[in-house]
C-alpha cells in the first residue's frame, strides 16, 4: 500500500514537472540555434577582414525551410544574387538548415503579433518573414568590418522566439529572447 502511494505521488510530480521541463528544453534549443547563428556571423566578419574581401551568408527558402550557405565576393562588387547564380561569387561553405541540427527549431515568429525587437518600436505581424535583412536575404560582411543590418528570428513555433540582431556599422551582434509572460524582449 505504501509503495503504491509513493508511486502515485511520484507520478503526480512527474506529470506536474514535465511541461516545464519540455519548455526549458525548447528554450535551450532555440537559444543554442540563435547563438550558433551569431557565432557564424562573427566568424564571417573576421573572415572578411582577414581575407580583405566581402563574404556573405545567403538565406534561401527551400523545401519548406530556410537554408543558409556562405559565399565570397569573386569579382570585387560585393556578394550579389546574380553573381552567385553566374558563379562569380563562389560558395565557401555548404548549405545548412537549423531544423536538422536543432529539433523543432527553425527561422520563424509566433502565430500572434509581438513587439519588434529593440531598438524597433513597431509590431511584428503574426507568422511574418523571420529574415529581416532586406529583399535579397543576403547578409554581407566587408573587409572594413561593417555589414548588412538586420535581424534573424529563430523560434520553436510554439512560444519561444530569439532574435539575432546585427548592427551593420559596427558589426555588433546581440541576441534577445521574447518573454511571453512579460510580453517584452529580454537579454
Amino acid at each position: 500500500m505504501e509503495a503504491a502511494l509513493v508511486l502515485f505521488i511520484m507520478g503526480l510530480l512527474a506529470a506536474a514537472t514535465t511541461p516545464a521541463l519540455l519548455a526549458a528544453l525548447s528554450r535551450g534549443r532555440v537559444t543554442a540555434a540563435a547563438r550558433e547563428l551569431g557565432q557564424e556571423m562573427a566568424r564571417l566578419r573576421s573572415e572578411a577582414i582577414v581575407s580583405r574581401r566581402s563574404v556573405a551568408m545567403r538565406l534561401t527558402w527551400s523545401q519548406g525551410r530556410y537554408v543558409f550557405a556562405f559565399y565570397a565576393d569573386g569579382d570585387g562588387d560585393g556578394v550579389r544574387s546574380d553573381d552567385i547564380a553566374s558563379g562569380h561569387d563562389p560558395l565557401i561553405g555548404p548549405g545548412r538548415d537549423l531544423a536538422s541540427r536543432y529539433e523543432g527549431v527553425d527561422f520563424g515568429l509566433l502565430d500572434v503579433p509581438i513587439p519588434e525587437v529593440p531598438p524597433g518600436g513597431g509590431t511584428l505581424a503574426a507568422a511574418s518573414d523571420p529574415v529581416r535583412f532586406g529583399r535579397s536575404d543576403i547578409i554581407t560582411f566587408t573587409p572594413h568590418g561593417t555589414s548588412s543590418s538586420g535581424t534573424l528570428y529563430v523560434s520553436d513555433g510554439a512560444g519561444v522566439v530569439v532574435a539575432v540582431v546585427l548592427f551593420g556599422g559596427t558589426g555588433r551582434i546581440r541576441t534577445w529572447r521574447f518573454d511571453r509572460d512579460l510580453w517584452a524582449w529580454t537579454r
